[in-house]
């Protein structure tokens, strides 16, 4: 991968909120970080670090107040096209269907809805939901109402998936579920991909490289390249190379970061 262009380059962002009360909260200082086209980078760092600011810059939803971000070497300035973006509430519109959810890029963008209805059809069946077209999210398991959301944020076909927590709120079972979708759901589209957690196994699973961030104000500690064999299951963490992936990871964040089931078990005996 290091052979190629990246696609994103994020050159010493920072990032300063002014308060109320005229003060200034620094959220973001000095990261930098280039990432490859087709990359599964994913995030992990304590609550407050920054990493849901630094993902709102990448989408062109907040500017950095110093640095710059680049997508295929043009300045990110504000949202584009390009990018999709799948937040750990899956926000569907309670009164369209499934179909209706997915297709709300083509309708904004405006695109060729005949020509994108095909496509939501695809994405529908590629995310396991082929057959619930018709039905409203409050028909959905929670899980299934996250594969609507990672429809939607393919159908306008971005190079770049940004995914802040988007399992985060699912129960163990359904997250280790939707982990191992995920990686097939990657493989197929061939997406880069910007994932924020807080588990620190869920990451070793996912990632090609783990980014690990500081308190705040955020700043990368450690950029781990995972060298586990693909395509992933759950029984990696049967190898020991995982496990000490688990363990540096967590040295560096300096404790423990919660996880799914297996996940989570694995954190307790490694």
């Amino acid at each position: 991968m290091s052979a190629l262009a990246p696609l994103i380059t994020i050159g010493e962002v920072g990032k300063t909120y002014r308060t109320t009360s005229g003060g200034a909260v620094k959220a973001l200082e000095s990261v930098s970080l280039e990432i490859q086209p087709q990359e599964f980078v994913v995030v992990v760092g304590p609550s407050g670090c920054g990493k849901t600011t630094l993902l709102r810059i990448l989408a062109g939803l907040a500017l950095p107040s110093d640095g710059r971000v680049l997508l295929r070497d043009q300045a990110v300035r504000g949202p584009r096209r390009d990018v999709g973006v799948v937040f750990q509430d899956a926000v569907l519109l309670p009164w369209r269907t499934v179909l209706g959810n997915v297709m709300l890029p083509a309708l904004i963008l405006g695109l060729d809805r005949a020509a994108f209805r095909r496509r939501a059809g695809e994405l529908l069946e590629l995310v396991g939901l082929g057959g619930f077209e018709d039905k409203y999210p409050h028909e959905l398991s929670g899980g299934m109402r996250q594969r609507a959301s990672i429809a939607r944020a393919l159908l306008h076909d971005p190079s770049l998936l940004l995914m802040d927590e988007p399992f985060g709120a699912l129960d163990a079972m359904t997250r280790e579920a939707m982990n191992l979708e995920l990686l097939g759901i990657w493989q197929k589209a061939k997406k880069t991909v910007f994932f924020i957690t807080h588990s620190i196994p869920e990451a070793v699973l996912l990632a090609d490289r783990v980014v690990v961030m500081s308190p705040r104000p955020g700043h990368i500690v450690e950029t781990l390249p995972i060298d586990l064999p693909r395509p992933r299951g759950l029984d990696i963490f049967g190898q020991p190379r995982a496990a000490g992936y688990v363990t540096r990871i967590r040295e560096k964040l300096g404790g423990a970061a919660p996880g799914s089931a297996a996940l989570s078990r694995l954190e307790m005996s490694s």
